[in-house]
């Protein structure tokens, strides 16, 4: 598997530095939380506002719950797996061509294990809830959290192509489940009452919780990565 992956990776990183638009274009989408979030978003909130959010509520907060607990089983496989260096830092790969793109950090995400790939995880599960609202734009999801929020990460090295497709298993599984799963009536019923009664909170927690999924949750990632820090020196000073 390890050779199929890196043959496969390396043969589409092997066009790397033969266009100087198509790269500059690629890393551009690279860094787009708009363009490799954003538009899975609007097209979740498209779904949501043409069944009515309000009245669907509980399948709002099933996929809210299936995209948190897809990114969260990613995470922790990412940190209790045994380390899988990114491909743009493995010296092997540079021995057989491996090539980095002007730009690029060499030492980005160097201390993140690649496998799974977190990006795909959301990307898919989101493509997911949108293929189970309307299976035409699904269709269109699923390709643009292939092509747009994945296939870069693999061209610059930042994922082995099985990264992205164990992400992809995860979020979609993860994803279909959490809708398929029965609500009981009672909070079925708490949640919509909420969405009615306090429109202006229930949209307001709507907008955060999927600007985060926009972005990976880096907001939180870094608010938690602060919090961290701060505890650490507070530690150090008792």
């Amino acid at each position: 598997m390890n050779h199929v992956d890196s043959t496969i990776f390396l043969a589409l990183n092997s066009w790397v530095g033969s266009s100087w638009t198509v790269d500059y274009i690629l890393l551009t989408v690279l860094g787009s939380s708009l363009l490799k979030g954003g538009v899975l978003v609007a097209l979740l909130w498209w779904s949501w506002e043409r069944s009515g959010a309000e009245r669907n509520a509980s399948t709002v907060v099933r996929t809210l719950g299936g995209a948190l607990v897809a990114v969260a089983i990613a995470r922790a496989m990412q940190n209790l797996m045994p380390m899988r260096p990114r491909p743009l830092h493995d010296p092997e790969l540079a021995e057989r061509g491996f090539l980095l793109a002007h730009n690029l950090p060499s030492d980005i995400l160097s201390e993140w294990s690649s496998f799974p790939s977190d990006h795909a995880v959301l990307s898919f599960a989101m493509a997911m809830a949108v293929f189970a609202a309307h299976r035409g734009l699904g269709v269109f999801a699923f390709a643009w959290a292939l092509l747009v929020s994945s296939l870069p990460r693999v061209y610059f090295g930042l994922h082995y192509p099985s990264d992205i497709l164990a992400g992809a298993i995860i979020g979609i599984g993860i994803m279909a489940l959490a809708r398929s799963l029965p609500v009981p009536q009672g909070v079925n019923l708490a949640v919509e009452r909420f969405a009615h009664a306090r429109r202006g909170w229930f949209y307001a927690g709507l907008f955060l919780m999927t600007y985060q999924m926009a972005t990976v949750f880096a907001g939180v990632r870094d608010l938690a990565k602060a919090g961290s820090s701060v505890l650490a020196l507070l530690a150090d000073r008792i």
